[in-house]
């Protein structure tokens, strides 16, 4: 699912946020994609009433595919392989990987997230 709401931006604690969409869009153990213009792609969970945000792609394979992923305990399955990672903190369960993390909340009925700058992942340095 994709968001149609239109750009909107809201700034606090110094950190720029973006409205991604309303706050009933994102179902508990349900992932939410949203692409940034910059061609970052987010999944947003909700799990147990908690929002967590964190980059849609899965480091095993680079497939952008983690908003489809099973959540459990505070945990994403990636849907092709299996890999899990903790929401909370991005880190994989049973190995050395990480994804991004970003803060998200909720205000007035639609959900912010934070503006992600733009990184070249480590596995594309070497190409």
């Amino acid at each position: 699912m994709e968001a149609s709401t239109e750009l909107k931006l809201f700034e606090e604690n110094s950190h720029l946020y973006r409205k991604v969409c309303e706050s009933e869009s994102i179902r508990d153990t349900k992932g939410f994609y949203y692409q940034f213009e910059n061609d970052i792609e987010i999944a947003i969970f909700r799990d147990n009433g908690l929002l967590y945000a964190i980059t849609n792609i899965c480091p095993h394979q680079h497939s952008s595919v983690l908003h489809k992923g099973y959540i459990e305990d505070c945990t994403i399955t990636c849907p092709l392989h299996g890999w899990m990672y903790s929401l909370k903190t991005g880190k994989a369960l049973g190995g050395g990987a990480s994804l991004k993390t970003f803060k998200v909340f909720e205000r007035e009925g639609f959900v912010y997230v934070e503006i992600p700058s733009v990184e070249e992942p480590s596995w594309a340095k070497n190409l």
